[in-house]
């Protein structure tokens, strides 16, 4: 019995130990993050930093968004599965020194809408994004919301909104990558 005790301690001290190291690892390697990155331009209000290698930063939410969206990047539209796919692609490639860019929530998608923005989409439309981004790109972004066969996407076009698609057959959807909150950038 004493033995089991002493034996339970021995394990619980080693996974304490363990788990603490991988905080301190992933804690070093966040801050590593932060210091390590310079921006080469900045949006017209300081909100977005632009650093070079495809990555703009929402210094307001802390969120490291891709640059192009998927329009850009290959010339067409995408159902859900296909964002989904990409998204692993773009982690698989280690986009930019990253690998875990991911779709973004509703509520994060819709903190790029700012109706005094203005950037032009794909088709010469208006978008009220920053112009930090490429303009041609889509007027919105599919989520990571999902009910049934549906999913959320954001629009940045007229009133901003979001609405459930078909993750199939969803008309024209569209889709920029995001990964964090990331530390602040210094």
């Amino acid at each position: 019995m004493l033995q089991t005790v002493f034996m339970r301690r021995v394990i619980g001290c080693f996974i304490l130990a363990v788990f603490g190291f991988q905080v301190f690892l992933v804690s070093t390697l966040w801050a590593e993050d932060a210091i390590q990155k310079k921006p080469v331009a900045q949006s017209a209000d300081q909100r977005f930093l632009d650093f070079g290698d495809g990555t703009v930063l929402d210094k307001n939410s802390n969120l490291m968004w891709m640059k192009l969206d998927y329009w850009l990047i290959e010339k067409k539209w995408v159902n859900w599965y296909t964002a989904m796919e990409f998204a692993q692609r773009m982690n698989n490639k280690n986009y930019a020194g990253y690998e875990d860019w991911r779709l973004p929530t509703p509520e994060e998608a819709k903190q790029l809408y700012d109706r005094r923005k203005r950037n032009v989409d794909k088709d010469g439309d208006k978008v009220f994004i920053d112009r930090i981004f490429p303009k041609g790109g889509g007027w919105g972004t599919w989520t990571s919301s999902v009910k049934g066969s549906q999913a959320i996407v954001v629009s940045y076009k007229d009133e901003g909104g979001q609405a459930y698609q078909d993750k199939i057959n969803g008309p024209d959807a569209f889709l920029r990558l995001v990964r964090g909150p990331v530390s602040q950038i210094k």
